[in-house]
């Protein structure tokens, strides 16, 4: 009698000598499964977010402002906007103390929502958060920080929904 004995090929699909570049040990992802799930719950409540391009004003039409929007914990809305080629308050026309940001809800009164500081290089950023989901945010140009309304012109301005 003969007998036939059958060896697996190395490399065959379901062999224990499977290559790596067949994938990884089914053990891999289970191992790695709570490692995902528990940045994307660190993650979510705080990311998310998107980018508002603001518009500037023709006074100022080299600069550039974005505005990242997101939540945080409380369900505010988180602002982060940076502006670049912003030239100092003092150089515009007329000129001016400091810059202010601003937030607007539908139906509200502008309110001042602090300073935005411009450095050497003409960069500057702001970081701040509302309890609003739908409202506009513009930079003036004041005389002081502390304005309770605008006097200056819009000079960035956008829209924003969350």
């Amino acid at each position: 009698m003969t007998s036939v004995t059958r060896i697996r090929s190395k490399g065959t699909p379901g062999s224990r000598f499977e290559p790596a570049a067949m994938g990884r040990p089914r053990g891999f992802f289970i191992a790695v499964l709570p490692l995902i799930l528990a940045m994307g719950l660190v993650w979510w409540p705080f990311g998310g977010g998107h980018k508002v391009e603001m518009t500037a004003a023709s006074s100022v039409p080299s600069a550039h402002g974005t505005v990242k929007i997101g939540h945080d914990r409380n369900k505010n809305t988180t602002v982060d906007l940076e502006v670049k080629h912003l030239a100092h308050p003092s150089a515009l026309t007329p000129s001016a103390i400091v810059y202010v940001v601003w937030i607007q809800a539908n139906g509200h009164p502008a309110e001042n929502q602090g300073e935005l500081t411009v450095d050497d290089n003409l960069n500057g950023r702001f970081k701040g958060s509302t309890p609003y989901k739908q409202f506009s945010i513009f930079v003036t140009a004041e005389q002081t920080p502390q304005v309770r309304r605008p006097t200056g012109e819009q000079l960035l301005t956008a829209a924003v929904t969350r």
